[in-house]
């Protein structure tokens, strides 16, 4: 594969992005410039350089438009829910669930990661979300820690293994030649390893800062407790959460998946706000429905606004969105540089392992931890046979690091349902995750080279 001029300028702002998170800088001027300057080298044209700025983020905003939609209608049901009191009742059964920030943070990422495993991960933020973040800041545990949990145990560690809905292991054992029960196998020792590590470092790293007050755990904001509660606030706290389990009763039973599962909750959202809305206010719910969609809406840009830019310059890496921003025939860059850097490695366990993992990572970085299963695991095969090792394993391995990567805690657009539904900052969560994620993916990177 020959790589162009827009190819290694690609690679150069790709590198100065991770760089930036790491060193915990926001990283959308150099977003915005490296999208202008692609578009003007591989076109040739100074005009379509300018284009492809905004060309970029209108893609990226139809991209995540779902995820801006269904946190609105959240944020919306939310408000209302606090206005009327059923988040107070809601609450009273569980008000000391957790005895401390240690236990929130754990029991918070354990219960998002088991209903992650039966409807995958952006369902469940909106499903576990709202009941647990106020438990989770009454035991003390801040905002910021609360979303790392959610995130690492839901889109990290329930979506790398995918062990029910079994989504990514099909991707990965179809490209790689194997069985899904070869993959699902090879995988538990990865998923094991990687959330271990990237868990607990998390947790310490958040524990030493709160000793050093740089991260300040806050208490939850609830309205002055209620002596008395209107039916509407009786109604929607029985109703809300049960229709939500409902939600995930239906979604495992009819196998709804992705998007659909995500229609599903949205769709459950809204009738539920419209219903509470006129419970409540009776005709004068129609203003009620439009101050609070315009809340919600509102809370939902704020979060998702700064990161359009930023997904825009990564969905250039991708070669099913790449065309649409850079017109037909564009290549995926971050598709080709995999590519092309499997190529120069010589092939023993070892670099083969470093060079799959890598390739996952970066496959990851356009947002979506399924568009790299294809490639690493065509890559394991390829590489994998002969250098002599398990395929399983180095596809497995693969799949860790796409997930991790693009499904949803080193990228800023991969971390929005999280992001929506706590209000931390998508930037400040994944400079968050960075170093712990890492370092998770070069132990279980160490094992599997070990145990291939």
């Amino acid at each position: 594969m020959t790589l162009t001029t827009s190819h290694w300028i690609y690679l150069i702002v790709v590198v100065l992005v991770i760089v930036g998170m790491a060193m915990r800088r926001g990283v959308i001027p150099l977003c915005i410039a490296g999208t202008f300057v692609i578009g003007w080298v591989y076109s040739g044209s100074l005009l379509h350089g300018v284009q492809t700025l905004f060309t970029a983020s209108l893609t990226s905003a139809q991209q995540l438009l779902g995820i801006i939609i269904i946190i609105g209608m959240m944020i919306a049901l939310l408000r209302l829910l606090e206005h009327v009191g059923a988040d107070q009742l809601l609450l009273r059964p569980f008000r000391n669930l957790f005895k401390g920030p240690g236990m929130a943070f754990w029991g918070t990422g354990f219960i998002k990661g088991i209903v992650s495993a039966f409807v995958w991960p952006t369902p469940a933020t909106m499903m576990v979300g709202p009941m647990m973040i106020p438990i989770a800041l009454r035991a003390g545990l801040p905002i910021i820690g609360i979303a790392m949990a959610m995130n690492m145990f839901g889109h990290g560690i329930a979506l790398s293994g995918d062990f029910i809905i079994q989504g990514a292991p099909k991707l990965t054992s179809s490209a790689a030649g194997v069985s899904v029960g070869d993959i699902l196998h090879a995988s538990v020792p990865l998923v094991v390893t990687t959330g271990l590590v990237s868990t607990v470092l998390a947790y310490l790293l958040l524990r030493k800062d709160m000793k050093k007050e740089k991260v300040i755990a806050e208490a939850p904001v609830l309205a002055e407790e209620q002596s008395h509660f209107s039916f509407a606030a009786r109604f929607a706290a029985v109703v809300v959460p049960l229709s939500f389990l409902t939600a995930i009763v239906v979604t495992i039973t009819m196998k709804l998946r992705g998007g659909d599962a995500t229609a599903l909750i949205g769709g459950i959202s809204l009738l539920l706000f419209l219903i509470i809305s006129i419970l409540e206010y009776g005709l004068k719910a129609y203003q009620a429905v439009m101050t609070y969609l315009q809340q919600g809406f509102t809370f939902s840009i704020k979060i998702f606004a700064p990161v359009i830019p930023i997904a825009g310059f990564f969905f250039m890496g991708s070669p099913e969105i790449a065309p649409q921003i850079l017109g037909k025939g564009a290549p995926g860059y971050l598709f080709d540089l995999g590519k092309a850097l499997a190529a120069h490695v010589p092939l023993s366990a070892v670099p083969v392992a470093i060079i799959v993992v890598l390739v996952g990572i970066i496959a990851g970085l356009d947002g979506s931890g399924f568009s790299g299963l294809v490639l690493v695991g065509t890559l394991a095969q390829a590489l994998g046979t002969p250098a002599g090792v398990n395929i399983a394993m180095l596809a497995a391995l693969g799949q860790m690091g796409s997930i991790w990567s693009g499904g949803g805690t080193l990228v800023p657009w991969g971390v929005l349902d999280i992001a929506g539904v706590t209000g931390v900052e998508p930037e400040a969560l994944t400079r968050r995750n960075f170093i712990p994620v890492i370092l998770g993916l070069a132990a279980t990177t160490a094992v599997a080279i070990v145990l291939m």
